[in-house]
């Protein structure tokens, strides 16, 4: 079992599961974490270099996210994806497109998305951007145009890569903040308790038995 981060403070929970080396045994099954790097391109390129080293049966990120203003999630609830979307303001705007053959949607493995809400977190799919919305009236228009319920950075480039590779994926991210104008400020306050709170949500899982 791989789990992955966009960088390593949203893997601290972790150490007392698997120690400072990020590695131990978890009901007889080996489990890893790693970190990825921060951004689309970096996750991508980070996770496929993990996943060509570790060659994991399953994979999972933890991190955190934004919830958009109507999904209905708060401050400290645990976003589960059924499906990643690549997004981006301007496509929604209507003044850039993605070409045809781009890879824009990835499904999560359903096991793993099930097994992760019956832990404790909730559904909600994820709007994968390039960069953080921090525009109110933007993050509207996302949220209407995607029907998606978050937004992270790094989901789409891991989803991507796992599914080059056919390991099944799955994500369990933290909601630190309202995406939109004030969505830095709150970030900085809720971070580390939402990274938190989507490490226990893995934890719980991985010691149910069902990520076996």
């Amino acid at each position: 079992m791989l789990i992955l981060a966009a960088f390593r403070p949203e893997l601290t929970p972790l150490e007392p599961l698997l120690g400072a080396a990020m590695r131990a045994r978890v009901d007889s099954h080996d489990v890893v974490a790693r970190v990825v790097g921060i951004g689309a391109t970096m996750a991508a390129v980070g996770a496929a270099m993990q996943l060509g080293e570790l060659r994991p049966r399953r994979t999972v990120l933890v991190g955190t996210c934004g919830a958009y203003a109507q999904s209905g999630l708060v401050i400290g609830d645990v976003a589960v994806p059924a499906r990643v979307r690549l997004a981006a303001p301007c496509v929604v705007d209507g003044v850039a497109e993605f070409p045809a053959p781009m890879s824009l949607v990835t499904e999560a493995h359903s096991p793993t998305v099930q097994g992760l809400i019956r832990a404790g977190g909730k559904a909600a799919d994820v709007a994968s951007t390039l960069a953080i919305t921090v525009d109110d009236a933007a993050a509207a228009r996302l949220e209407r145009a995607t029907g998606d319920r978050v937004e992270h950075l790094e989901a789409h480039g891991v989803a991507t890569a796992c599914a080059a590779r056919g390991v099944p994926f799955g994500a369990a991210l933290g909601v630190a903040n309202v995406v939109g104008s004030r969505a830095r400020q709150e970030w900085l306050a809720h971070h580390r308790a939402a990274a938190a709170a989507a490490i226990d949500v893995v934890t719980r899982w991985l010691r149910s038995g069902e990520a076996w």
